[in-house]
């Protein structure tokens, strides 16, 4: 049996050996009988297909007795080369016989060759039929439409799927439908002129889609018809002309001049507003040179230098906003912005200018200039006359508070039969405080004018953060006794000291500390906390557990003679310029000031100061030399 089969026979034993094998693994493999029996047949298997085989072998030695079972590997020839197999295993292990496994092989390189082949062809023309730009149909010789591609389901609006078979005619507009199945259904044997029709949008909201079909005969007596949209082609003329009437229309409504010259100088448009504007009529000016109106320099390039495109433009801005001056036909001269741009087309260069008559926007902006600067000398007025007032008032203050503070000194003396004066050391202390009272208002007046003007600097020098805070804390001691309230100082032991102008530093303070004292309730608790954030910055803050704020009023607040109770009756006095001063002396040192408040629930006032205004030991060292 196994010499007389001419395709490849062998025997194998459980573990895959080759126990008899026929004289055809000669001319199928390459081998001789003899080089094969005894060996494992997994040995010239693709490397790839091992695994499979080997699953496949197990599989069928578990098998029942005479079950079979049919696989495809790949077998390496005595060439190299490989071949591609049928395997056919059949179990016959019980037979005592047989006693094995018994395989049927044989070559079918050159159908797997063949078959990749037909699967590749058809696979470059479904990529063809997919890339072209046109709608695609094949038909049998029936007229029913096999392959579609996805092109023409762009065009018809319908799946692919939808366009087999006769599908594809329910696309069809319906006034063209007979006509195109008319001509679909022509014999074979005759050659179908082109023939144009509409597609028609199944849900009939789009636009109707007009096309161009061209078939082919096949020899099988099939079809293959192209289907080109030329829509857009036929679009394109109506388009044409719809264009050329918008912009005639557009032209004509626009509230600006517009006009096109040639390189020569040649007036080609000129719409109704240029006609207003000039004060001419455009039949007069088309066509001739524009010699007069503008100059031609102001609608060309500057220096005269040609523009140059950028590869596949055709028009480009020569200018944007240009001052010029045009007349009038009048004569009378007016001055002008103009905006140009550039177009070439087929070696033809022309002009186009947009032109506005800017004569009351200038006269506008004459008068605003004026307005600005007579506001500027009017705030610069206000401002001399401020700091004028301030040393004007400071001086008879002075003299006011000194007297004041002598006549208290003489009031503490015995009066006459030795009585203590008590009424007098009493007005004289309320002149005093009056005075200092008027003084320091006074004193922020000049400070935030000072500020406005532009004409306030900061004097720096080392500043040690615990002195300052301690300083500040004791000039507003007797103020917090006297208004119930305890100050609470907590300040890190370790505060480095700071680059700054120690006064307006201790002035900003103060002016937050003096607010808390102000705004707290009886007996209520201020703090004052100082220390490094976890950021860098120096933080110095102000508690207080008082009246407080609304959030939405601290921009007021922040504001100069911003009050927040600004009634007849408000309980607490000040003119509204301790925040805000507080503010711009912060600023002037790179600083920030927040302010956190609720009614009722205090405000927290935080100065932070950068770290680069921390002095290293180098600087320490050179300010104290």
């Amino acid at each position: 049996m196994f010499q007389d089969r001419r395709e490849l026979v062998a025997l194998l034993s459980p573990d895959g050996r080759v126990r008899h094998i026929n004289g055809s693994a000669g001319d199928l493999l390459g081998y001789a009988p003899e080089a094969l029996t005894g060996a494992s047949l997994g040995e010239h298997i693709h490397p790839d297909d091992v695994e499979e085989a080997q699953r496949r072998l197990q599989l069928r030695v578990n098998a029942p007795a005479g079950s079979s079972g049919r696989a495809v590997f790949r077998f390496r020839h005595a060439d190299g080369g490989w071949r591609w197999l049928e395997v056919t295993t059949r179990n016959e292990l019980a037979d005592p016989a047989i006693g094995g496994l018994v395989l049927n092989i044989r070559d079918i390189s050159d159908h797997i060759a063949l078959s990749e082949r037909l699967r590749a062809s058809e696979a470059r023309y479904r990529t063809l039929a997919e890339a072209v730009p046109v709608g695609i149909l094949q038909a049998d010789s029936a007229g029913q439409v096999q392959f579609a591609n996805a092109r023409l389901a762009g065009i018809t609006g319908l799946e692919s799927d939808r366009l087999l078979g006769k599908g594809w005619l329910d696309a069809v507009h319906p006034e063209d439908r007979e006509r195109v199945a008319a001509d679909w259904r022509l014999d074979s044997g005759c050659d179908a002129a082109a023939t144009d029709f509409r597609f028609h949008d199944p849900d009939g909201t789009g636009a109707d889609r007009r096309v161009l079909c061209q078939r082919i005969r096949l020899e099988d007596g099939g079809t293959i018809a192209t289907i080109t949209d030329v829509s857009e082609y036929v679009l394109t003329a109506n388009a044409l002309r719809l264009s050329e009437a918008r912009n005639e229309a557009i032209l004509d409504t626009a509230a600006d001049a517009i006009l096109t010259v040639d390189e020569a100088g040649v007036l080609l448009s000129f719409n109704r507003a240029a006609e207003a504007m000039f004060g001419v009529a455009a039949g007069d000016l088309l066509w001739r040179p524009l010699d007069r109106l503008i100059p031609l320099a102001d609608l060309r390039e500057e220096g005269g230098i040609r523009l140059e495109f950028a590869p596949g433009q055709t028009t480009a801005l020569v200018a944007r906003d240009r001052a010029a001056e045009a007349e009038r036909a009048d004569g009378t001269r007016f001055p002008v912005e103009l905006s140009v741009s550039a177009s070439e087309v087929e070696g033809r260069r022309v002009y186009t200018a947009i032109l506005r008559d800017v004569t009351e926007r200038r006269r506008a902006e004459a008068e605003l200039l004026a307005a600005k600067e007579a506001a500027e000398a009017g705030n610069q007025a206000k401002s001399t006359f401020i700091a004028t007032m301030s040393h004007e008032l400071r001086t008879p203050l002075n003299a006011v508070i000194g007297f004041s503070q002598l006549l208290e000194t003489q009031a503490g003396t015995a009066a006459a039969g030795g009585r203590q004066n008590d009424l007098v050391a009493d007005c004289v202390g309320a002149i005093r405080q009056a005075g200092e009272q008027l003084l320091a208002i006074i004193d922020d007046i000049l400070d935030m004018a000072r500020v406005d003007a532009g004409g306030f600097s900061l004097v720096e020098g080392s500043v040690n953060l615990s002195a300052l805070i301690e300083r500040v804390v004791a000039d507003l001691r007797f103020h917090a006794t006297r208004q119930g309230v305890t100050v609470e100082v907590m300040a890190d032991g370790d505060l480095p000291p700071i680059r700054g102008d120690e006064r307006r530093l201790g002035q900003a303070l103060g002016k937050l500390l003096s607010n808390a004292i102000k705004f707290s309730h009886p007996g209520g608790p201020v703090s004052l906390t100082a220390g490094l954030a976890v950021d860098g910055w120096v933080e110095l803050s102000v508690r207080d557990r008082g009246v407080g704020m609304r959030q939405e009023d601290v921009e007021k607040a922040l504001t100069p003679f911003g009050q927040i109770d600004q009634t007849v009756t408000r309980r607490h006095e000040g003119i509204g310029l301790g925040l805000p001063l507080a503010l711009r002396l912060v600023e002037a040192h790179g600083g920030t000031l927040t302010l956190d408040s609720a009614p009722e629930q205090g405000c927290t006032a935080t100065i932070r100061l950068p770290p680069l205004r921390i002095m290293t030991i180098a600087e320490l060292l050179a300010s104290m030399s």
